[in-house]
């Protein structure tokens, strides 16, 4: 995942061994012991406390029509939980718990049989289905109402509808990522661009919802870390008409790269493609539940009665606990060298040149050598990993023909660089923080600077005015005004 601001809360502590904290972090756990579908994640998020109108409300914002949103409660051995269905109008041979299954060109068709979760578009052209979900050893019916005549939608046009709506910022950049995902994971199994891979109608409907349903639950619960659990994908084979393949389907196995998972209790097929583009979306760590208090629990069904086995996803949200340093501690390398023969042009040229090269800071100071004669003594922090490195460009940009190496521990405050909205523009502002407390204020010089330039103020009142700006937006009446 990607990396994202934290809305953790930081509760400060202090003992003998000095001051630390810890972290409050919300935290959604997916227990996928029966696999993942999308429409499981839904009716386990609607389990856990999203308020089912505020759902379909959202939905709504997007340009899609023809379809019906329900939510009902149903058993699955002995185990009450949340069923979620997506109803498309004028399709009356579809369970639309699940998804449409992929064709080897990449369209999704239309299935009837009585799956566990939903169907999979896996690599083969599902011209006659599947029977994953139900118990193989029984025949089964199975009337396949695609026509060509129906309207398909490729990938890119989907993503662009989503990115057109008038959702939520976070809810429309979740739902592409998951799409983004479940379009590669299908591209790569047909061998073709995933922007180019189309979903027939009513199968595009129901991917649409699951997916774009699965990131408003996630935003409005305000989670900020994900795990998950290892994933039981199930067992057994997948009939189509051109073939017989292993679960998990091809699309599906691609998109589980990295997770854990495990086929156990029955031979069914478990995982779908949206279930697993939605945990490759969005699980931060694979792992066993541990470490987190738990505040709701809540269950989704599959579409199959697996009979004594639970088919169902369960979701715990809760907090866990982050334990830190109040003050970070790392360890640097100095590096100096005493510079006699060298303009103090060059010597700033240079200095700037060791930052560029990514020197952690960079001094001069002017010193009195031996036999009287003035110059300067340069200092350069920088981490281990780039002391050999910063020591050839001190070579190169100086004139100095000896180094000395220290190794230091550091001790550094937590800091924090957020952009404050001034009168006359937008301006960084570095924010330190000892035991939680803000105890320094600075602007940045760089941005400061612009400000100043472009509307010909003086450069102290446009860095007081940052910071403030900065005070006014917080409510922070502490904190030391440094430049």
């Amino acid at each position: 995942m990607l990396a994202q601001l934290r809305r953790a809360r930081r509760i400060e502590y202090h003992d003998a061994l000095g001051p630390w904290a810890r972290m409050q972090v919300k935290t959604l756990y997916f227990d996928c012991f029966s696999g993942i579908s999308g429409d499981m994640t839904i009716g386990a998020l609607l389990d856990a406390g999203l308020d089912f109108n505020y759902l379909k409300t959202e939905i709504g914002k997007l340009p899609v029509d023809g379809f019906e949103l329900r939510l009902s409660r149903t058993v699955r051995a002995n185990l009450n939980a949340a069923k979620f269905d997506v109803l498309v109008e004028g399709d009356t041979g579809h369970d639309h718990g699940h998804e449409a299954t992929q064709d080897a060109d990449g369209h999704a068709h239309e299935h009837t049989n009585d799956h566990g979760h939903e169907a999979t578009r896996d690599d083969d052209e599902h011209a006659d289905g599947h029977e994953s979900g139900h118990d193989r050893r029984h025949a089964h019916t199975h009337t396949h109402s695609h026509t060509h005549g129906h309207l398909h939608r490729k990938a890119s046009e989907i993503l662009d509808m989503i990115r057109r709506s008038t959702l939520s910022p976070g809810v429309r950049r979740r739902a592409v990522d998951i799409f983004q995902k479940l379009a590669v994971a299908e591209g790569r199994v047909h061998d073709m661009p995933p922007e180019d891979v189309e979903f027939h109608e009513v199968g595009a409907i129901d991917s649409i919802v699951d997916v774009v349903g699965a990131a408003i639950g996630i935003e409005a619960l305000n989670v900020e870390r994900f795990r998950c659990s290892a994933i039981n994908v199930g067992g057994g084979f997948i009939h189509c008409q051109h073939g017989v393949y292993p679960v998990p389907a091809p699309a599906t196995a691609n998109l589980l790269v990295n997770a854990t998972v495990y086929s156990k209790h029955v031979e069914k097929e478990l995982v779908t493609p949206t279930g697993a583009a939605i945990l490759a979306a969005t699980v931060d760590e694979f792992g066993p539940l541990d470490g987190l208090r738990i505040e709701k629990v809540g269950y989704g069904a599959g579409a199959g009665d697996f009979g004594e086995f639970p088919n169902c996803l369960r979701l715990f949200v809760g907090t866990e606990f982050e334990e830190t340093n109040a003050v970070a501690a790392d360890r640097v390398v100095a590096i100096e060298a005493n510079i006699d023969d060298m303009s103090a042009e060059g010597l700033s040229y240079a200095s700037r040149k060791l930052l560029d090269t990514g020197a952690l800071d960079v001094i001069t100071i002017p010193v009195l050598m031996k036999k009287g004669r003035p110059g300067h003594l340069l200092q350069v922090l920088v981490s281990p990993a780039d002391s050999d490195r910063i020591a050839r460009a001190i070579f190169e940009e100086t004139t100095t023909i000896g180094l000395r190496k220290r190794w230091m521990d550091r001790q550094v405050l937590h800091r924090d660089v957020v952009e404050v909205d001034t009168p006359n523009g937008p301006i960084r502002v570095k924010v330190s923080r000892l035991e939680g407390r803000v105890v320094t204020v600075s602007p940045e010089y760089d941005d400061c600077a612009r400000v100043a330039g472009e509307t010909n103020r003086p450069f102290h009142e446009v860095h007081e005015e940052a910071i403030r700006s900065y005070r006014e937006r917080t409510g922070a009446g502490e904190g030391n005004n440094n430049g």
